[in-house]
């Protein structure tokens, strides 16, 4: 498990780090009549990204060290956890990530065809379902905000 987390860590810091080249090439402050230019939220976006994949690239280097183990990681009884992950396989706990990528493409396209409100509506629903509120208020005042 550790490899996979440092090979996905390493990669949303490669991804950062190819991006900064596009984004600096965007218009600064100075370069428009603007307050805030058009370089602002794309940079911000990805020093966040690239933050937070060298700490989890950090954290994962840190834990293979002091020799800490995930729980999802094999155990002995390997047969048991492959039976249980066969039947875990199709849930939606553990499809959920496709759901939501999927959600966020029919978003995209939804937003030509009905408008950024409602599109923005109808996938704040969804969004909101799919990561586990059951409560109806909470729901509605997800949506609302």
């Amino acid at each position: 498990m550790h490899a996979r987390i440092t090979l996905f860590a390493f990669a949303v810091v490669l991804l950062a780090l190819a991006s900064l080249i596009p984004t600096l090439q965007f218009p600064s402050s100075a370069d428009v009549s603007t307050f805030i230019g058009p370089r602002v939220w794309p940079l911000a976006l990805l020093i966040a990204l690239f933050g937070l994949g060298s700490a989890l690239l950090l954290m994962t280097w840190r834990d293979v060290r002091r020799g800490i183990t995930y729980g999802d990681e094999p155990e002995a009884n390997a047969t048991t956890q492959r039976n249980v992950a066969v039947l875990q396989r199709f849930t939606l706990a553990s499809t959920r990530h496709w759901w939501l990528i999927a959600a966020t493409l029919i978003y995209t396209w939804l937003i030509s065809l009905v408008g950024f409100l409602l599109a923005s509506l109808a996938f704040t629903l969804v969004g909101t379902l799919l990561l586990g509120a059951r409560s109806w208020r909470t729901i509605l005042i997800t949506v609302a905000i």
